[in-house]
């Protein structure tokens, strides 16, 4: 008896875990009827299991559209992160008091970033983005200076392709496989309008001992633009004051180093 418990629970986890990963590329959520597609169980078997998930705020239903995943899982995943949001808070918030904008550090999960840390402007007019917020890969700088460390044959398996435009200015395959290119040449990636209207960024890759991430400027384009060479050169030196304590996981003080 006990024995068949303990498959019919093994099942049950390996069922709700089929649902997370299903989502996990679908920050706009998917339908019960098509997650029950996508990982071939019944519907009723899928509803109960959601139900059960969103009650432990692992998943959120969004009315009769779209179930994505939940605020305690973005916790978690946060966490996962937390030793670099450590070791770069102090950076990010003398970066910020340097330039006056938002400063923001994402990582690349699968088609999307997610924001880990952000350290808001002071200023009345600013960009103030989320931790534990998904945006685009290909339509933000963080997301093209975490791109541009693939080769373009891995970028357009990982994208497919035909982009989704989110703005007028969002750049479709072969624009942003240009803007890579150009990225890799100069050592930093930029969007202006792309993902939203009206917002710019500046963004640079760090290397650490737990992979890839991106930091990034974040504030109203006119802003960006008319402060691009201050913005690249407070972001290369700041990653730069941040190479070694990334690569070795120690801390270190940014006040004489930025």
């Amino acid at each position: 008896m006990s024995s068949d418990n303990d498959r019919n629970g093994i099942q049950v986890i390996s069922r709700a875990a089929a649902i997370l990963r299903c989502l996990e590329s679908e920050p706009d959520g998917l339908s019960l009827g098509a997650i029950a597609k996508r990982i071939d169980l019944p519907r009723s078997t899928v509803q109960r299991l959601v139900d059960a998930l969103a009650h432990e705020e692992l998943l959120k239903v969004q009315g009769a559209g779209g179930v994505c995943l939940g605020p305690a899982l973005m916790r978690l995943a946060s966490n996962s992160h937390v030793d670099i949001i450590q070791q770069v808070r102090p950076y990010m918030e003398a970066l910020t008091e340097r330039t006056g904008e938002t400063s923001v550090l994402v990582n690349r999960n699968g088609t999307h970033l997610m924001l880990l840390h952000s350290v808001v402007s002071p200023q009345p007019l600013r960009v103030a983005p989320s931790s534990g917020s998904f945006l685009s890969v290909y339509a933000t700088s963080g997301g093209k200076a975490l791109l541009a460390k693939m080769s373009d044959e891995a970028v357009v398996q990982l994208l497919g392709p035909v982009l989704e435009p989110l703005t007028p200015s969002t750049p479709d395959l072969p624009r942003l496989l240009e803007q890579l290119a150009e990225v890799r040449d100069r050592g930093y990636a930029c969007d202006s309008d792309e993902h939203m209207i009206g917002v710019g960024a500046m963004a640079v890759a760090l290397q650490t001992s737990q992979g890839q991430y991106a930091l990034a400027l974040v504030g109203p384009v006119w802003r960006v633009e008319a402060q691009h060479e201050v913005f690249r050169k407070a972001l290369s030196d700041t990653r730069n004051a941040m190479a070694g304590v990334l690569s070795a996981g120690l801390r270190a003080s940014p006040a004489s180093s930025i």
